[in-house]
């Protein structure tokens, strides 16, 4: 009997009469599970699931996947190259972004002739749970100063969880010379809400030039600060770069009276590119001011200032990056200076009394209705081209401390008589007056009296056009009136 070789050449595995079979060498796509399912997720966290694809084949498997639908749904990789045997995992990330229930799919496309396509359905809810919200106590930037070389301090701060849910640190780093050494070290700590846990450092100088050293925290759960910063500065920290604060400031205010000045501090920076806080305040002003900043300007990069009187001003500005490093403070200072040939201030030293300021012509009286400016004759007509000449009461305080002010733009040959009278206590008792005068633009007199109730005070006369000024006529007396006549 004759036999085929084939046949021969497989005798001793007892395939005497038996034909060839040939395995196909082709990819085959397995996707498991079938589909995902999120647990109820709050919107400003993430949630993350693992999609698992493998190739059961005998060649190369050839995958792309992609995401239809809610695009609170996201996956990395997108495309996969898969040897025979071989397995992957995919990350699947659920992001809801808001409170509602999200549905997606993820398409699974491949090189297997008979099932290139595979469909896993996502479903997930943003709902409302607590989160962790990693803090730091007391700020940020931490700082030793004046410690002398060889002797030894301690940074001290706390890891705080100002959130509904416990907080799980990671590794804690310190990056820095090894003139800081790390004696309490919270890495891997577990904070519940609403506790602390410290951290504690210790500073040997051993150069007086000041050193620095940041501390980076891994804060695993926290959804919007996943690593924070803290930053420790020894002796002012050597060749650390402060914020800098800095502000385009005027020289000299025109005064016509109260108006708003706006300065300008966005040129400030920090030479590390950290963002900046800007917190104005009003540092210096003349005694007589009432008034300060025109609006809250806290972390603006320009300040509103309302410049109600004469004299000398301070602004103040200091910028702090958002790890809490401050810069030194930058200084406006500026003169307000009365545009008006004649400015007559008064201020006083009580909260509730209300002192009134007069101006008159011609020797006109207290009250003398077309001759005496006052709260009851703010701006007399006294003649003259465009009214230059005419008289202005600018402001009327009606209680406590002032300032009012008189102001004429240009006076026409003539003395003019400046008065106060007490006009009402309000509950208070004898108030200190004080009178200022400038003439073209300098101040020229100054003085101040104790007065009683419905007293008057002749302060003096404002010569024109000499621009000069005699004080002091005499004694207090009792107003002989008590309204415009």
């Amino acid at each position: 009997m004759t036999r085929s070789p084939w046949c021969l050449a497989l005798l001793l595995a007892g395939c005497a009469n038996s034909e060839p079979t040939f395995t196909s060498l082709r990819p085959v796509l397995s996707v498991t599970p079938e589909r995902l399912d999120f647990s109820p997720t709050a919107p400003t966290l993430a949630a993350h699931e693992s999609l698992f694809v493998s190739n059961a084949g005998k060649a190369d498997l050839q995958v792309t996947l992609a995401v239809d639908g809610d695009a609170a749904f996201t996956i990395k990789p997108t495309e996969l190259l898969l040897a025979p045997a071989a397995e992957q995992a995919v990350e699947v990330t659920f992001a809801p972004g808001t409170f509602r229930r999200f549905d997606g799919r993820i398409q699974v496309q491949s090189n297997d002739e008979d099932n290139p396509l595979v469909v896993v359905p996502l479903a997930g809810e943003g709902v409302d749970l607590p989160v962790p919200d990693i803090a730091i106590s007391p700020a940020q930037t931490v700082q030793v100063l004046d410690l002398p070389v060889g002797a030894d301090d301690l940074f001290f701060f706390e890891i705080v969880n100002e959130g509904g849910s416990e907080l799980q640190l990671g590794t804690i780093t310190l990056d820095g010379p090894p003139v800081f050494e790390v004696l309490v070290d919270p890495s891997d700590y577990v904070v519940s809400p609403g506790n602390r846990t410290a951290m504690l450092v210790r500073y040997t100088p051993t150069q007086a030039l000041g050193d620095s050293a940041t501390v980076w925290i891994e804060a695993l759960n926290d959804p919007d600060e996943p690593l924070v910063e803290v930053l420790l500065l020894g002796n002012g920290g050597g060749d650390f770069e402060y914020p800098v604060a800095v502000v385009d400031c005027p020289l000299d205010v025109p005064l016509t009276g109260p108006q708003v000045i706006t300065i300008d501090g966005s040129d400030s920076f920090d030479p590390n590119n950290i963002p900046l806080a800007y917190t104005w305040w009003v540092s210096g002003r003349p005694d007589a001011s009432d008034v300060g900043l025109a609006i809250d300007p806290d972390n603006l990069q320009a300040a509103d200032v309302i410049v109600d009187v004469a004299g000398p001003w301070e602004v103040t500005l200091q910028v702090v990056n958002v790890l809490g490093t401050p810069s030194v403070p930058a200084v406006c200072s500026f003169e307000a200076s009365p545009e008006d040939d004649l400015h007559v201030e008064l201020s006083w030293d009580s909260a509730q009394a209300d002192i009134d300021l007069h101006l008159a012509r011609d020797g006109a009286g207290l009250f003398a209705t077309d001759d005496d400016c006052s709260f009851c004759n703010k701006t007399p007509s006294w003649g003259g081209a465009g009214g230059d000449d005419d008289p202005r009461l600018d402001i009327d305080d009606r209680g406590g401390f002032g300032p009012e002010n008189i102001n004429i733009a240009t006076p026409g040959p003539d003395s003019y008589d400046v008065r106060v009278h007490y006009f009402a206590t309000n509950g208070d008792g004898p108030v200190t007056a004080t009178v200022r005068v400038w003439a073209f633009g300098t101040e020229i007199w100054s003085g101040s009296r104790v007065l009683l109730r419905d007293e008057v005070w002749d302060v003096g006369a404002a010569d024109f056009p000499s621009g000069t000024f005699s004080g002091d006529k005499g004694p207090s007396y009792d107003a002989p009136f008590r309204t415009c006549q």
